[in-house]
C-alpha cells in the first residue's frame, strides 16, 4: 500500500517540528510538501528530514500544485479555520493543531466543511494516546476507583512567546494553551462533559498583555470535580517543557498519572545548558498513525474535531468566569 501523501501547513507552532519528523521517517506516509512563509522556520524544518518534501511560501499554490491525501495544519490558532476550511472544500484531510481554533463559531464551521466534503478531521490531541491514559479509562470504566468524586491535574509550561503571548492570533494566553489537553483527557478518561466552570486568571510571571497564570475548576455532569493549573510556570531552563499531571480520587480508590515521569538528563559544561529527553513511546507518533489509519479505513479518528471543539467550549467558559467573576454553565454547541 503506498503512503498516505501528507504537508504540513507552516511551522508557527513547534509541534509542527515534531510531526514533520514522524512523517519524514513513517513507511506509512509520505512528507511531500510544506508550505511556510517564513524563511528562518523553513530551513530550521527541514534541517534534520531525511527527504525533501517541495516547498511553497503559500498554501494555497500547494494545494495548487502538489497531489495531496492530507494536511497537518500547524499554524498560529486563528488561522485555523480559514486554512481547514480551504482545505476542507478541496477534499484535503485534516489533522490540526489544539486549540481547535479560537472561537465556537470557527470551530463549528472548521467541523462543518469537513462534513460537507467527506473528509476526516482530527484535533491533535497527543496525550489521548498515552498508555497511562488508557489504562487509567480502563480502571475508571471497569469501576476499579468507583465512583469519581473529584481530581486535581495540572498542564504547566515554560511561557513561549511569539504569537503565543499574542491575544489576537492565540485567542488568550496560558488558559488557551493549556486547558484544551487536560479537558479532553478527563472527558475521555471519564465518560462525562464537562457542565461548569469557575476559573480565575491572570498576568504574575511575566511582562505580557495575556494571562499567564490560571486555575479552573470543573464540575462534570456526573458530579466529578476536578481543578486545573494551566500556568505557564516553568523557568525556561526547566528539564522538561511541562507536564500533564492527573489524580483521580475515587470512593475506593484513587489514580495517579504523570504522562510524562522519565527522562534522560544531558548536561553540557560547553553550552553551559542542561537538557533531557524523555524514552518511550512517541505520542505523536501515534496521533499521527491513528490518523492515517482512520483515513484508510474510512472511518472517524479516536481523537475526532468534536472533541477540539468541547475543549474549546470549556476554554472560553473559563475566560467569561474569570471575566464575571461567576461559574458559567457550558452550553454544548451543535456542529
Amino acid at each position: 500500500m503506498e503512503p498516505l501523501r501528507i504537508a504540513i501547513i507552516s511551522f508557527e507552532h513547534m509541534h509542527a517540528y515534531s510531526y514533520a519528523r514522524v512523517l519524514d521517517r513513517a513507511p506509512w506516509a509520505s512528507l511531500v510538501a510544506v508550505a511556510e512563509a517564513d524563511a528562518g522556520r523553513l530551513k530550521a524544518a527541514m534541517g534534520d528530514l531525511k527527504s525533501a518534501p517541495q516547498a511553497f511560501d503559500d498554501y494555497r499554490k500547494m494545494l495548487d500544485s502538489v497531489s495531496l491525501d492530507a494536511v497537518v495544519i500547524t499554524t498560529a490558532n486563528a488561522d485555523h479555520a480559514p486554512v481547514a476550511i480551504e482545505c476542507a472544500q478541496r477534499g484535503k484531510h485534516i489533522l490540526c493543531e489544539k486549540p481547535i481554533a479560537t472561537t465556537v463559531a470557527d470551530a463549528c464551521a472548521m467541523i462543518r466543511a469537513a462534513g460537507r466534503s467527506r473528509v476526516r478531521f482530527m484535533t491533535a490531541f497527543p496525550v489521548r494516546f498515552s498508555p497511562a491514559v488508557h489504562r487509567a479509562r480502563e480502571a475508571v470504566l471497569a469501576g476499579d476507583l468507583g465512583r469519581v468524586l473529584g481530581a486535581c491535574t495540572s498542564n504547566h509550561g515554560s511561557m513561549p512567546g511569539g504569537w503565543f503571548t499574542d491575544i489576537a492570533r492565540a485567542g488568550g494566553g496560558a488558559v488557551m494553551d493549556h486547558t484544551v489537553h487536560v479537558t479532553d483527557l478527563l472527558r475521555w478518561i471519564l465518560d462525562d462533559e464537562v457542565a461548569e466552570v469557575s476559573a480565575e486568571y491572570g498576568t504574575r510571571l511575566h511582562a505580557l498583555a495575556c494571562d499567564d497564570v490560571g486555575q479552573l475548576l470543573l464540575r462534570f455532569c456526573k458530579g466529578t470535580v476536578a481543578s486545573l493549573d494551566t500556568s505557564w510556570s516553568r523557568p525556561r531552563c526547566f528539564p522538561i517543557w511541562g507536564d500533564v499531571k492527573i489524580e483521580l480520587k475515587g470512593e475506593r480508590a484513587n489514580a495517579s498519572l504523570n504522562c510524562f515521569p522519565r527522562a534522560i538528563h544531558y548536561y553540557d559544561d560547553a553550552s553551559m545548558r542542561h537538557t533531557a529527553e524523555a524514552p518511550g513511546v512517541n505520542l505523536d507518533e501515534l496521533m499521527l498513525a491513528e490518523f492515517v489509519a482512520a483515513v484508510r479505513e474510512d472511518r472517524p479518528p479516536a481523537v475526532t474535531g468534536v472533541d477540539g471543539l468541547r475543549a474549546l467550549e470549556v476554554t472560553l467558559a473559563a475566560y467569561e468566569s474569570g471575566r464575571i467573576g461567576e461559574p458559567v454553565t457550558i452550553c454544548p454547541a451543535t456542529a
